[in-house]
C-alpha cells in the first residue's frame, strides 16, 4: 500500500470558479514544493529556488508550474509552466470533475 510522505502539503490558491475565494488543493502533494531537480532559480535578488505548484484552475487543471516561493509577499513575477497543457478534452474534463467531487465531499464532511 502506498503512503504519502510526511512532507506532503496542501496549497492554497484563488479558485477560478469563485472569484476571491481561497480553497485547498484537492489532493496532497507527493513532494514538497522545493523537492525537485534541477534547480530553477526565480528572478529575486539574490535568486531563490522557484517552488513547484499544481494549478487547479478550470483552464489548467492538474498542470504543474514553477513560481517564486515568495511571489505573494514580494514583487517577483517569475512563472513558468512545467507540464504541457492537457490536450484531450475528455481527460481535462475528467480531472475537473474529480477535483470538483473532492471539493464537494470535503465540504460535506466539514459540515458533519
Amino acid at each position: 500500500m502506498a503512503s504519502s510522505s510526511s512532507s506532503s502539503s496542501r496549497s492554497r490558491y484563488s479558485a477560478s470558479r469563485v472569484p476571491g475565494a481561497t480553497v485547498r488543493s484537492p489532493i496532497r502533494y507527493r513532494q514538497g514544493p522545493l523537492d525537485y531537480e534541477p534547480y530553477d532559480p526565480c528572478e529575486c535578488r539574490p535568486p531563490k529556488k522557484a517552488a513547484m505548484w499544481i494549478s487547479w484552475s478550470d483552464e489548467n487543471p492538474g498542470r504543474r508550474y514553477r513560481s517564486c516561493y515568495y511571489s505573494r509577499r514580494r514583487d517577483c513575477q517569475y512563472f513558468v509552466w512545467h507540464d504541457d497543457p492537457i490536450d484531450d478534452p475528455f481527460l481535462k474534463q475528467l480531472v475537473l470533475d474529480l477535483r470538483d467531487l473532492v471539493w464537494m465531499l470535503e465540504s460535506l464532511n466539514s459540515n458533519l
